[in-house]
């Protein structure tokens, strides 16, 4: 009886255990059929390569968010965000980079996932294009030329180029010292648009210098803006203007540079015509010396000239014979490569006399042979000489006499040294050059296609 009565007691134990055990294990188990809500999510996005974007949205879940992933393979992309104790209500707020090396216009879907504590998955994709516009319209001065000079009464030429690679929305051009304002609105698709106008300088109350500023925007809001100086006053005038650079005959010694000429045409122009060397660009001085008046190319665009001792060089694409001319006061600069109209010579003499250890006396069987041009033009001859107290020379292409290539200068006489890129004159009677009590070494230069020579001291 005893033992019957142990066994009951041991049994409803054992029953009243499990039923506890199954009571507090029904109690933790979530029973939730329902997946999160993502809500506010921007599902398209418009982005570009470099550019950032932000996923934006809500999370909720009655029961709690256990973790948040977004995923893109494709970009190395796949966040996880996790939650200790988890949250009812989510404020989504993820900052990503687009990686610059992809392709623009592309397009790409990223998934971005719930998970709640009871396993339950929400999946959303978020498309993101590549398409946003990130380019700033591009502007370009034709007229006027940044740091070109104007007198009061002129009219000044506004040319002025305005691009994107999308689509203009709208252009301002404006000077408030002249008080000018012009906003125009693009039509629909524009891409390219030239400005044109005219403005006059008043009379009075304007001088010194004046800014032109030109805006552009296109349809995204992208703004880029240019300006142009205008220098007023009265015109300083420039008397010289030399050549100084790689291709010339003293390189970049400025003490040497190549005298230019005015246009007979225009005085506003100088002229120099020379030989050009890949690579061996020239720029423009207004004394022998690099300062105060240096021109080259902007280094921001080499279309462009400005006054600067950090301007650029003057290059063309191949070499060749180049006329070349310089207007300093509207920093516009004009070329065209000449055409080569002489045949090639072997050989080039200096005549005359005077020259130390040579007896040369006006004999063409005597005179002094040159030599061919170092850097390779066919049309130059050098040579280094020590001339006496009283020089005479010319130059002739052969020493059986005086035909067919005599060449003197079209201004000749007494002269002092150095002689830049003198004039010379071939055919009979030209003159030539003389130099008294001068003796010393010197290098003298001819072109004999240019019909250039100079003369230096030796170094």
């Amino acid at each position: 009886m005893t033992s019957k009565l142990f066994f009951r007691i041991i049994l409803s134990t054992v029953l009243f255990s499990f039923f506890i055990f199954t009571s507090c294990d029904d109690d933790d188990e979530i029973n939730d059929a329902t997946n999160p809500n993502i809500s506010n999510l921007t599902t398209a996005i418009s982005s570009a390569p470099g550019l950032e974007f932000v996923f934006e949205g809500t999370i909720s879940d009655d029961n709690g968010i256990e973790n948040i992933n977004i995923n893109y393979d494709n970009w190395y992309l796949d966040k996880y965000i996790t939650f200790d104790n988890p949250l009812k209500e989510y404020n989504l707020n993820y900052k990503f980079l687009v990686p610059a090396e992809e392709q623009a216009n592309s397009s790409h879907t990223l998934k971005i996932s719930a998970t709640d504590v009871g396993g339950n998955v929400s999946t959303y994709d978020v498309v993101v294009t590549l398409d946003y516009d990130t380019t700033l319209p591009v502007i370009t001065f034709t007229s006027p030329i940044s740091g070109t000079s104007s007198t009061v009464g002129d009219l000044v030429d506004l040319n002025i180029n305005f691009s994107d690679n999308k689509a203009l929305d709208s252009v301002i051009v404006m000077n408030e010292s002249l008080n000018y304002e012009v906003k125009l609105k693009m039509p629909e698709n524009t891409l390219n648009y030239n400005f044109t106008d005219s403005i006059e300088i008043p009379l009075t109350d304007i001088s010194g210098a004046i800014e032109f500023t030109a805006i552009g925007i296109d349809k995204t809001g992208n703004t880029n803006a240019t300006y142009s100086t205008v220098l007023v006053g009265a015109k300083d005038e420039i008397f010289n203007m030399y050549a100084v650079g790689g291709s010339t005959w003293y390189g970049w010694d400025p003490s040497k540079a190549t005298e230019m000429w005015k246009n007979p045409d225009n005085n506003d122009w100088f002229v120099i015509e020379y030989y050009y060397t890949v690579g061996n660009g020239i720029k423009f001085i207004g004394q022998l010396d690099w300062e105060p008046n240096n021109w080259g190319t902007d280094p921001n665009d080499n279309s462009k000239i400005i006054n600067s001792q950090s301007s650029g060089t003057i290059e063309f694409a191949e070499d060749g014979y180049y006329h070349v001319e310089f207007n300093p006061y509207t920093l516009e600069y004009t070329y065209e490569k000449m055409e080569v109209d002489v045949d090639v010579k072997e050989n080039m003499y200096l005549m005359g006399n005077g020259f130390a250890g040579y007896d040369l006396d006006w004999n063409p069987a005597d005179a002094i042979p040159m030599e061919k041009d170092s850097n390779g033009n066919p049309y130059v001859f050098t040579i280094n000489i020590e001339i006496t107290e009283d020089t005479s020379l010319k130059f002739i292409g052969q020493t059986d006499g005086w035909g067919p290539f005599d060449c003197g200068f079209e201004v000749g006489g007494e002269t002092i040294i150095p002689v830049n890129y003198v004039k010379c004159k071939s055919g009979d009677g030209s003159q030539d050059l003389k130099f008294k009590d001068q003796a010393g070494t010197y290098t003298v230069t001819f072109d004999y296609f240019l019909l250039r020579a100079t003369i230096h001291e030796y170094n």
